[in-house]
């Protein structure tokens, strides 16, 4: 079994209305369906494939400004919605070259234990889905998301590039892509063998020119490029 990628963007409380993330949403949707045609329509999802609407959902901001608000949190015993929990929404492509995404947004809660984030889940790099990982496009779907999304931090990596590295909760993953807010280049010369590139108001490192060949020096290099920002 090949490995599977997943493309995941993260940051703190950031409250905001269900049209800002629907906004965002749709910008983002939009640049995913322009980086490859397998990104380009979305779908319900169902208690199985099967159960899941047959109709593609519109990607306007007012339609997708109705989906996040039926998406947010509510008490149990009387429904009240609780605002801080943000709103949620999960989709998939109901297609061969099967990708699903799922997102809370505008979250601004206490407690940590709840974070906004957006997290694409791609299939395995086999067949026509092989073609996600051509790094033209794999970089073009990771800098989609950063942009529309504003998170803290971004990753483009492999089940088994996270599992490599210890354990730092709420901290970048490192991946063949990776992208921190507000970091700066002034340690890139250290790594010469990462691309460093200032991108989207941060810094952007990508390890090696493929990501389904990032070599194990690669990736320490990044977890340490990590550490120091």
């Amino acid at each position: 079994m090949a490995d599977m990628f997943y493309v995941g963007a993260y940051w703190g409380p950031r409250a905001e209305s269900a049209n800002e993330c629907a906004q965002r949403l749709t910008l983002c949707l939009s640049r995913l369906g322009a980086a490859h045609p397998a990104l380009a329509t979305w779908f319900r999802k169902g208690k199985s494939k099967s159960a899941a609407s047959g109709n593609p959902v519109a990607t306007s901001v007012d339609a997708l400004e109705t989906m996040l608000t039926g998406g947010r949190n509510r008490v149990d015993t009387d429904g009240r919605v609780i605002s801080e929990l943000g709103f949620r929404v999960s989709l998939w492509n109901k297609n061969p070259v099967a990708v699903s995404f799922s997102t809370t947004c505008g979250a601004s809660p206490a407690t940590s234990s709840v974070k906004n984030y957006f997290a694409m889940e791609l299939p395995e790099p086999v067949g026509a889905a092989a073609e996600l990982y051509d790094s033209g496009i794999a970089k073009s779907v990771f800098c989609s998301v950063v942009e529309a999304w504003d998170p803290q931090w971004a990753t483009f990596a492999s089940y088994s590039m996270r599992a490599a590295q210890e354990r730092n909760p709420g901290g970048p993953i490192a991946g063949w892509m990776t992208y921190v807010s507000g970091a700066r280049k002034s340690v890139a010369a250290e790594f010469p063998g990462l691309s460093v590139e200032d991108f989207s108001g941060g810094t952007l490192l990508v390890a090696g020119p493929n990501p389904l060949h990032v070599s194990d020096s690669h990736l320490s290099s990044v977890v340490e490029f990590l550490s120091r920002v």
